[in-house]
């Protein structure tokens, strides 16, 4: 897959004003193999190790950098980035994307399992767009209807079909064998670790007032 760099000044023309093949590294000495860009295209998936070799770069320049905190946070963000590939490939084996799971599995969650498109937007944190793009493909499939709430015939509230319900529940204990094998690198009690240190750092972030000066 490529990431389309378009107009870089790097970019290299023969006298003809074709784009020519020119080694990554030259524009980023970070990207420490052979690959090879073509008219501003560039590997979209770089190893956290090309990255490390970047940080390292502009440590060097500023020797007060505190880089652990910029190792973890690119560590948090690769961390993501993998776990989110695995999912979509695991989902995808099974006809679905992981917003429609996680769709499927929020009005699962409902005692009625039904629920407002709203606030499966917000549960999700997803646009509104994007989720009505995602309800209108699992009304496609037969998974959910769409439906007047009993107490507002006004709004339009997402259901599970029975069709949606017997996917989830025959989906359910593949999902769990999923996720425990993403954990599978840690013991129990590193396993039990992690989810404190994380829940510490979301309980952190979410108190801290999003706004550019990093200080507040």
């Amino acid at each position: 897959m490529a990431r389309l760099y378009a107009g870089h000044r790097g970019m290299d023309q023969n006298a003809r004003g074709e784009f020519m093949l020119s080694p990554a590294r030259e524009l980023f000495p970070c990207y420490n193999n052979q690959s090879y860009y073509l008219g501003g295209f560039l590997p979209m998936t770089l190893t956290f190790a090309h990255y490390e070799r970047c940080i390292d770069t502009v440590r060097a320049r500023h020797p007060d950098m505190p880089q652990q905190a910029v190792v973890l946070m690119r560590l948090a963000h690769h961390v993501f980035r993998a776990l989110h590939e695995q999912l979509d490939g695991f989902f995808a084996a099974h006809d679905l994307s992981t917003s429609a799971w996680a769709v499927l599995i929020m009005i699962y969650s409902m005692p009625d399992r039904t629920i407002t498109p709203s606030e499966v937007s917000a549960a999700v944190v997803q646009s509104r767009t994007h989720m009505t793009r995602v309800a209108d493909d699992l009304v496609a499939a037969g998974l959910i209807e769409r439906a007047s709430d009993s107490s507002d015939r006004r709004r339009v509230v997402l259901r599970l079909t029975a069709q949606g319900v017997a996917r989830i529940e025959q989906l359910l204990p593949l999902t769990w064998t999923a996720y425990t094998a993403a954990l599978a690198a840690f013991s129990a009690d590193e396993t039990a670790q992690l989810e404190t240190l994380l829940r510490r750092w979301l309980a952190h972030l979410e108190q801290r007032p999003t706004s550019g000066d990093p200080q507040r």
